[in-house]
């Protein structure tokens, strides 16, 4: 259990489920999501500050305050 484990609640979802505001857990840091870091391509598919999460194969830590 890390640190943000005991003071946060956090969900596993998947990369599509990700919206503008929420907050996830990016190596290792709570970083907070906004329009200009969700990119979308028709190759790679939606990416998160330029991480796709394995092609949406692993899942996305979101951050529930």
């Amino acid at each position: 259990m890390n640190e943000y484990e005991k003071k946060f609640k956090l969900e596993s979802v998947h990369i599509s489920k990700i919206n503008s505001g929420d907050a996830i857990l990016f190596h290792g840091e709570i970083r907070t999501v906004c329009n200009r870091t969700i990119k979308s391509c028709n190759f790679m598919g939606k990416s998160l500050f330029g991480d796709s999460y394995s092609l949406g194969n692993k899942l996305v830590e979101r951050v529930v305050f």
